[in-house]
């Protein structure tokens, strides 16, 4: 099993958002598959204790980048990089939320989100795409949300961003299979992360490890994933049972409820 993943997918996986959360078991659970990996994200020294870790426990090969994916120019970094590997898959994972009314976040922090969110993951897809095409094979792995499916208030700008990425897997999965490129969109619910420090534990929040195993078995058999029970359960009432305007309804009255600062009146953001 491992020898096929790392025949079709490897010597080298670019993992974004390398530091925390499901950036750290995307590397464990590749590095485990025998492949190699390169971690990226902006604080260098929790990639060097994560690099550390993996390269000695799966015995394989470790590279960091420290990047800052929501710059002008970030890209160019990482593709001089890795110009003397040769790289079979990328995890487009790094992202970032704001939760809560709509003017909680500043605009200079919701324009971070949508660069972190939506144009790192184009642009690194874009460039690693084409050298896959040219080799005949790769994956590109996606992360987006359950809330890609449907209107989320109070996670408005972030949900938003994560639908234009479940859209982008999709096309990109069906122009690419012929082509011997698998792609897809990974749709976590909540899941224990630092986005999600604040959140009281109870079923509907997922550990990471279960979450990037439904990723790494599905890529390659369909166009996205979403892991748990729950999950599923949301996504399907919210696209099979209600229509658009009732699941945005339902999802903002759970979310109110849920999110403090979906009731706090606005303060001046940093």
């Amino acid at each position: 099993m491992h020898s096929s993943f790392l025949e079709k997918y490897g010597p080298w996986a670019v993992i974004t958002g390398a530091s925390s959360g499901i950036g750290v078991e995307f590397a464990h659970q590749i590095a485990e598959k025998g492949l190699n990996v390169v971690l990226v994200a902006r604080r260098k020294q929790l990639l060097e204790s994560v690099a550390t870790t993996i390269a000695a426990k799966y015995k394989v090969q470790t590279r960091i980048i420290e990047s800052d994916l929501s710059k002008d120019g970030f890209h160019h970094d990482i593709l001089d990089t890795i110009k003397d590997i040769d790289v079979g898959l990328l995890v487009n994972n790094a992202g970032m939320n704001c939760e809560g009314q709509f003017y909680r976040g500043s605009l200079e922090r919701n324009v971070q989100m949508l660069q972190l969110n939506t144009r790192a993951p184009f642009i690194l897809a874009y460039e690693f795409g084409k050298q896959f095409i040219s080799k005949g094979k790769g994956g590109i792995i996606f992360t987006s949300s359950i809330s890609a499916f449907s209107a989320h208030p109070y996670l408005s700008h972030y949900a938003a961003t994560k639908a234009y990425i479940l859209s982008l897997a999709e096309s990109m999965n069906f122009e690419f299979k012929d082509k011997n490129v698998d792609v897809l969109a990974l749709c976590p619910g909540m899941t224990k992360s630092e986005m999600t420090r604040g959140l009281k534990d109870g079923p509907m929040l997922m550990d990471a490890p279960p979450v990037v195993k439904a990723a790494l078995d599905n890529i390659g058999k369909q166009a996205y994933v979403v892991p748990g029970f729950i999950n599923k359960t949301q996504v399907f009432i919210n696209t099979r049972i209600l229509n658009r305007n009732g699941a945005k309804n339902l999802t903002g009255s759970m979310l109110k409820k849920m999110l403090p600062s979906a009731n706090k009146k606005k303060k001046d953001s940093k």
